[in-house]
């Protein structure tokens, strides 16, 4: 599960709001993924990869680079 908001999406894709939603929205009736509020999961990976093509990669490295920073200093609270 991916903690993201279209919001987030769309400012780190550089894309309008919108486009990001239509898109999830395509995504999760093809089954790709399953979105909440919130929160993106992932339910067929290599498909989302081959679909989504340089996106992918952008919005994990992306996600992995704000995980990485949220930890570091060691456990939060």
């Amino acid at each position: 599960m991916l903690p993201v908001t279209h919001d987030y999406l769309s400012s780190v894709l550089g894309l309008r709001r919108a486009g990001v939603t239509e898109t999830l929205i395509r995504f999760e009736e093809l089954g790709l993924i399953r979105k909440m509020r919130g929160v993106v999961r992932i339910c067929e990976r290599e498909s989302l990869e081959q679909r989504a093509c340089s996106c992918y990669r952008l919005i994990a490295n992306a996600y992995n680079a704000s995980e990485g920073t949220r930890n570091v200093g060691g456990p939060g609270p």
